[in-house]
C-alpha cells in the first residue's frame, strides 16, 4: 500500500511539473500571488528534478540472504521559494522516492520546509532544516546536526531534515576577521535513524539476525533536545585567506549503539540504543596567498566527542574520541584543451582515542581518500570522477568511477550518468565494510532538471 500511494502521488505530480517550461521561461513568476491583491503568498522560485536510477550488485549474495541484487529508484524533488512579506520568506523541498524492486523503500517526507524572518543583521528560521557544515569531500566529522538516510546508499547517504529553529546574528567585521556570524540551534524533536531496508544489500537485518527498532532505547523529555552553537568568519592574512568555523553541540547522537540478544528461532536481535553526545570542534578552508600555491585549497575538520547517558539510562557508553579530516584540492586548468579542468583531492580521515568494541564499526578510522574530477566545461557538461578510499591497516579499499553528460540532443536539461563502485574488503578484519563484503555494484541514471 505504501508503494501504491507513493506511485500515485509521483504520477499525479510528474505530468504537471514536466509540462512546465524551465524557470527562466516562466514570465511573471515573481509576481505570482496566492490570496489576491498585492499581498499574500508569493512564489519567488521553483525548480526541481525527476530521476530514475538503476543499480545492480555484481557479486553473489550469501547463502540464506533474501536481499535484492538490484535497485530501481524513482525520485522527484522540488524546491519552492516563497515570500509572505518583506521580512518573511519560506522554502519547501518535498521529495518523493520509491524503489520499484523493494516495496519497503518509500520516502515522502519533505527534506526541508521552513519559514525565515530576517532583518539586516538578524534572522530566525523555524521548521524542518538541513544544514551542511562539512568541508572535506568524503567524511565530515563536524557535520553533526542532521541524520543521514542509510536506506539507499551507505557510502554517500543523503541528509535528512530536523525539526527545530535557528537564530543567526551577523556581527560587524574588520579587515582581518570579516563577516562574523553566530548561529544558535534548538531541535526539540528526536528522530530515529533511517536504516537500510530488509532487502537492501547493506541491511542490518541479515537472516537469521533481526533489527528490532520497536525496542529501541530513545530519549525522553529534555534529553530529546539537540542544542548547538556555531561561529563562522572569513580570515584575511598575508599568508592565506580562509573560511573558518567553530561548533559546539550537545544532544542525542545521530547513530545509535546496538545491544544483542538471542532471537526466537536462532539468530540475534539487534536493538538500537540512542545516547547523548557532546561535540566540540572546528574547521577551516584556506587558499594560500602565494602565487605558486594559489591553485591549492587546504581543508581541515577536527572534532572531539564525549558520550553521555540520558536520565535513568544504564547503557555502556563508547569511549571519548577525536575525529579528523585533513586534505587539499588542487585545480589544474587546460589539461587537454582550452576549457577543461582537473580537480585533484587528497584527504586523510580517521579518529584516535577510542578502544572500545564499537569504535571498529565506524566506517572511517584511518583512511586515505584520493579523488580526481575532470570537467570538460563543454556544451554537454561532460565530467569524469574517480575516487578511492584506502585503509592501509586493514588492507581494504573502495574504488568508484562516475561519468556524467547532458543529453542535449534529446533535451538540454536531461542528464545521463553511469558509474561503478568496487569493494575489496578485508573479511578477516572486524570493521564496518567487512559486515557488507559483497556490495560491488554499477548503476545508471537519467535525470531531468526543470
Amino acid at each position: 500500500m505504501k508503494l501504491r500511494a507513493a506511485l500515485t502521488t509521483l504520477l499525479l505530480l510528474s505530468p504537471h511539473v514536466l509540462a512546465q517550461d524551465p524557470l527562466d521561461d516562466l514570465p511573471g513568476l515573481d509576481d505570482t500571488v496566492i490570496g489576491g491583491g498585492g499581498s499574500g503568498l508569493r512564489i519567488t522560485g521553483l525548480k526541481g528534478f525527476l530521476e530514475t536510477r538503476a543499480r545492480y550488485f555484481l557479486k553473489d549474495q550469501r547463502a540464506g540472504d533474501n536481499r535484492s541484487d538490484g535497485q530501481w529508484i524513482q525520485e522527484l524533488e522540488l524546491e519552492i521559494d516563497f515570500a509572505l512579506s518583506d521580512h518573511v520568506t519560506g522554502y519547501f523541498r518535498p521529495r518523493f522516492l520509491i524503489d520499484a524492486i523493494d516495496d519497503d523503500l518509500v520516502r515522502t517526507e519533505p527534506l526541508e520546509a521552513y519559514v525565515t524572518w530576517a532583518s539586516d543583521n538578524f534572522d530566525i528560521r523555524a521548521g524542518q532544516l538541513i544544514e551542511n557544515w562539512g568541508i572535506a569531500d568524503t567524511f565530515n566529522p563536524i557535520d553533526v546536526i542532521n541524520r543521514r538516510d542509510l536506506s539507499e546508499d551507505v557510502l554517500d547517504p543523503a541528509r535528512l531534515g530536523e525539526l527545530g529553529a535557528r537564530a543567526r546574528w551577523k556581527l560587524p567585521g574588520g579587515e582581518t576577521i570579516g563577516e562574523p556570524i553566530v548561529s544558535a540551534y534548538a531541535l526539540p524533536v528526536h528522530r530515529t535513524t533511517s536504516f537500510p531496508t530488509r532487502r537492501n544489500r547493506f541491511s542490518f537485518a541479515t537472516p537469521p539476525n533481526q533489527l528490532s527498532e520497536d525496542f529501541a532505547d530513545r530519549p525522553n523529555g529534555l534529553d530529546r533536545w539537540f542544542l548547538a552553537l556555531r561561529g563562522q568568519a572569513t580570515v584575511s592574512t598575508s599568508p592565506a585567506n580562509a573560511d573558518v568555523q567553530f561548533v559546539a553541540a550537545r544532544g542525542p547522537d545521530r547513530f545509535p549503539l546496538f545491544t544483542q540478544s538471542i532471537a526466537a528461532g536462532g539468530g540475534v536481535n539487534l536493538v538500537p540504543n540512542y545516547y547523548g553526545m557532546w561535540t566540540i570542534g572546528g574547521g577551516v578552508r584556506a587558499v594560500p596567498n602565494v602565487e605558486s600555491l594559489a591553485a591549492y585549497t587546504l581543508k581541515a575538520e577536527v572534532v572531539y566527542k564525549v558520550p553521555y547517558r540520558f536520565d535513568d539510562q544504564t547503557l555502556a557508553l563508547p569511549d571519548e574520541y577525536l575525529q579528523y579530516a585533513f586534505g587539499f584540492d588542487r585545480t589544474i586548468p587546460k589539461v587537454f584543451g582550452d576549457n577543461d579542468q582537473i580537480t585533484a583531492t587528497v584527504e586523510w580521515v580517521g579518529e584516535v582515542g577510542a578502544n572500545d568494541s564499537t569504535a571498529v564499526f565506524r566506517p572511517f578510522d584511518d583512511d586515505l581518500v584520493l579523488r580526481v574530477l575532470w570537467e570538460a566545461n563543454d556544451f554537454a557538461r561532460t565530467s569524469i570522477e574517480l575516487r578511492g578510499i584506502l585503509d592501509p591497516n586493514k588492507q581494504e579499499y573502495v574504488v568508484e568511477g562516475i561519468y556524467q553528460r547532458q543529453l542535449r540532443s534529446i533535451h538540454e536539461d536531461l542528464q545521463f550518468e553511469v558509474a561503478a563502485r568496487w569493494f575489496d574488503v578485508a573479511r578477516s578484519e572486524i570493521g564496518f565494510f567487512s559486515l557488507f563484503p559483497d556490495n560491488t555494484s554499477m548503476w545508471m541514471s537519467l535525470r531531468f532538471d526543470f
